[in-house]
């Protein structure tokens, strides 16, 4: 079983960790938020989980945020909106972990030993992210090239952010 903590907005993968066996969803967080802080030295406020992870409310300063199955008569609709958008947010990760099996060899391991699941999930989440900071860094030459080649865009651009 593997389990893995992505970033809200990029979906940067943070932290990743194999488990032995088939260990409750709730008994996985902790250990993640563990790795998370020794790899970026972060913790973060607030995890959204899907309701595996019911059980703890928890874990140090971590908020452990899953949906209710019905909300609160007292909840607004403004609150309602929210909730129902956080964990639809959550819901990004699914593509994620397709991603991670088809793509970046995560579905079979042709490592051997002990430790061979672990290494084979960071090494498909260090594809992952390869792979999207280096879009990132196409778009940003992309971005760069155009306004290098376009002159009048440029003094445009500038005479914009120089009179903000």
């Amino acid at each position: 079983k593997i389990g893995l903590v992505t970033t809200y907005k990029s979906l940067i993968i943070t932290s990743i960790m194999s488990f032995q066996g088939n260990p409750h969803d709730s008994k996985t967080i902790e250990p993640l938020l563990d790795q998370m802080k020794s790899n970026i030295d972060f913790t973060p406020n607030e995890v959204v989980y899907d309701r595996g992870g019911k059980g703890q409310q928890q874990i140090g300063s971590t908020k452990i945020s899953t949906p209710d199955y019905k909300p609160l008569k007292r909840v607004t609709e403004y609150q309602k909106r929210s909730k129902r958008k956080k964990f639809r947010r959550r819901a990004a990760i699914e593509p994620v972990i397709g991603h991670l099996k088809t793509d970046f060899r995560k579905a079979q391991n042709y490592l051997s030993g002990a430790t061979s699941p672990q290494i084979n999930a960071f090494l498909a989440a260090t594809g992952w992210n390869l792979k999207k900071m280096m879009k990132q860094l196409k778009n940003e030459v992309e971005l760069l090239l155009f306004y290098i080649f376009n002159p009048v865009l440029t003094r445009l651009f500038l005479k914009k952010k120089l009179s903000l």
